[in-house]
């Protein structure tokens, strides 16, 4: 079906309408066996608690994860999934329901019939299925494939049996990749269209109605490498993980769902809010990560061209001083993504200070946000700046709007060292372009140790009495890091950084205690996969587990060497996007793909990276 292109966010967009329909649904999906090609259906009956009738009641045991027991829900990483077994998609299903047969269909021509009774695969079939079906399928370290039937619907979530796609978000992911994108490839068991590109995510924490029947959104759906495989082909044709995180700072497309009260659902049958909330208690905890729209609660000018917007989150998230948030909006050349430090943080809300730049096209967009207007945002990202040891001294230097995590790093210095001795180095261009100053001098005049410098680069007449004309140099950080134990924090711009760094340790601070967090830009990186340099083989060694392994082509990613020898390395979307899996490394290795997320020297991603020599992990 040809669609019109869908815009990006909304970034301004209000709360959906109250009982107005706001989509329409376009397909329905099952999925009787977990991994496998779907079925279309014109109708179902959907029931509290459940899933679509028939969805997940067969899946294909691994052998890498212990075997299911009783009829509990069992977490997907125990089964065969497209994550990382493309090749279930060359297999096809049917399903007769008058006739009760499920027949699976292997690429060489082969046919597995299993019969149901009263929905329920008989146990007899299944047995002769798993015998069958091994042989299909690699072993894995712990035996050869099963086929598992609980008697519990193997869905990805033991409360959310639902999962919703938005086919407006797709149209615009197509638009920011300039590919085709089947929907097909995100196997969600309902398709709407008409809702507005990533208006899905305004949604969860909310009660929706569908036809007859109600669900609540509970969550967003983080995507993974299941959706680079081609429905049709099962070829890795097309990265989605790193098109939603260079495009779109982020992971997610569709939301979950549980039903709380059942009814028929048809193709064509609308969707609308009910205006009834989800209480938070029973909804899963979020990653910090998935994206939801803030609300704007003021807007505070700061100096000439920052001001700080102060944002009601929905997901009231904890945040550690000198974390930042991402922004998530869109113009009319596409959708962008930029990073911004948390400088204040109550409980249900955040702040965010921002400086207008010329021909900023996300500065100039926030800018223009007044109370009430809705912005999605996601984080807290990043990891504790400074350490809290009250004996050693600290430097924190920053220039320009660098000056932004200061402020945080200087409160929390108040609350748990205030002893602690602090120099606060603001570097700018004149008295005017000075944000955040004023909150930070009173500040540290209320610590005893905590001293603040100011200089200008480019003063417009007389000097402030506190100012200094200038840079500070390199004799002026000499004396600020006397002493060795010292420990200082960097912001502003990368020259700016790199020239102070450089100070540093030519007045005698080791490289360990200078600390920055630079933020990354978004990068377009290519969709597709680049096969490895060199065919080897290597030797890989896992030093931590004392394992030792032989690497070829055919062994796919260093990750997939890993759990083929039998461990288990953090792990997220498997396609070079969210950083989960980065490990220090010794020895060369290459990347199959330009991943979406930084990778300093000596490191690697273990989702997309293979040996180019003889390496050694620490895993």
């Amino acid at each position: 079906m040809s669609r019109a292109p869908a815009p990006s966010y909304a970034p301004l967009g209000r709360a959906p309408l109250v009982g107005a329909p706001l989509a329409r649904v376009t397909r329905i999906v099952r999925y009787p066996v977990k991994g496998m090609n779907g079925q279309p259906l014109d109708q179902v009956t959907l029931t509290p608690g459940a899933g679509l009738p028939l969805d997940r009641i067969l899946a294909l045991s691994n052998g890498s994860v212990a075997a299911a027991t009783g009829a509990e829900w069992v977490p997907s990483e125990a089964f065969l999934r497209l994550v990382k077994n493309a090749t279930l998609a060359r297999h096809r299903l049917t399903l007769d329901e008058s006739a009760g047969e499920l027949r699976i269909g292997s690429p060489q021509g082969e046919v597995v019939v299993v019969r149901l009774d009263a929905g329920r695969p008989r146990p007899a079939d299944v047995a002769r299925a798993g015998r069958t079906l091994r042989d299909w399928f690699p072993a894995g370290p712990l035996g050869p494939v099963t086929v598992e039937s609980t008697g519990v619907p193997l869905w990805d979530w033991p409360k959310a049996a639902v999962s919703l796609v938005n086919l407006d978000t797709l149209d615009a992911l197509a638009a920011a990749g300039d590919v085709p994108l089947d929907p097909s490839r995100f196997r969600a068991n309902l398709y709407v269209a008409g809702l507005g590109a990533w208006r899905e995510l305004d949604l969860v924490g909310r009660r929706v109605r569908l036809g007859d029947a109600e669900l609540e959104i509970v969550q967003a759906t983080e995507r993974c490498r299941a959706t680079t495989v081609n429905p049709d082909s099962a070829a890795r044709d097309l990265n989605v993980p790193v098109l939603l995180a260079s495009r779109f700072g982020h992971l997610y497309c569709g939301v979950y769902a549980r039903v709380v009260g059942g009814g028929p659902v048809a193709v064509g049958d609308r969707l609308a809010d009910t205006g009834t909330r989800v209480a938070r208690a029973l909804l899963p905890a979020a990653a910090p990560d998935r994206p939801r729209y803030a609300t704007v609660a003021g807007r505070l000018p700061r100096s000439p061209s920052v001001a700080t917007l102060r944002l009601r989150d929905p997901a009231d998230v904890i945040c550690a001083p000198g974390q930042h948030l991402r922004v998530h909006t869109s113009d009319g050349q596409g959708p962008l993504w930029r990073c911004y430090t948390i400088t204040g943080a109550a409980p249900g809300e955040l702040s965010v200070s921002v400086k207008r730049l010329d021909g900023g096209r996300v500065s100039s967009l926030l800018h223009e946000l007044r109370p009430g207007d809705k912005l999605l945002i996601s984080g807290p990202y990043g990891t504790p700046l400074i350490s809290r040891d009250p004996e050693r001294p600290l430097l924190l230097m920053a220039a320009g709007i660098g000056i932004t995590p200061v402020l945080p790093l200087l409160r929390s210095v108040a609350a748990t060292a205030p002893e602690r001795p602090v120099t606060v180095v603001n570097v700018a261009r004149t008295a005017r372009e000075t944000p955040l100053w004023e909150e930070i001098t009173a500040l540290a005049d209320r610590l005893p140790n905590t001293r603040a410098r100011l200089y200008l680069t480019a003063p417009e007449g007389p000097l402030p009495p506190e100012a200094r004309q200038g840079r500070p140099t390199a004799e002026e950080l000499g004396r600020l890091v006397a002493d060795p134990l010292t420990e200082a924090y960097l912001c502003g711009p990368a020259p700016f950084v790199q020239a102070v760094r450089i100070a540093l340790r030519g007045a005698g601070l080791p490289e360990e205690s200078v600390t920055d967090e630079p933020f990354f830009s978004p990068v377009a990186a290519p969709l597709t996969d680049l096969p490895p340099p060199s065919p080897g083989p290597f030797t890989v060694r896992f030093a931590t587990s004392g394992v030792e392994a032989r690497w070829t082509p055919e062994d796919g990613t260093l990750l997939d060497l890993a759990e083929a020898a039998g461990l288990r390395l953090p792990a997220a979307c498997r396609a070079g996007a969210c950083g989960t899996c980065r490990q220090p490394v010794k020895g060369d290795t290459a990347h199959l793909l330009t991943p979406a997320t930084p990778v300093g020297p000596g490191q690697a991603l273990m989702c997309c990276a293979v040996p180019a020599s003889d390496i050694t992990l620490n895993a």
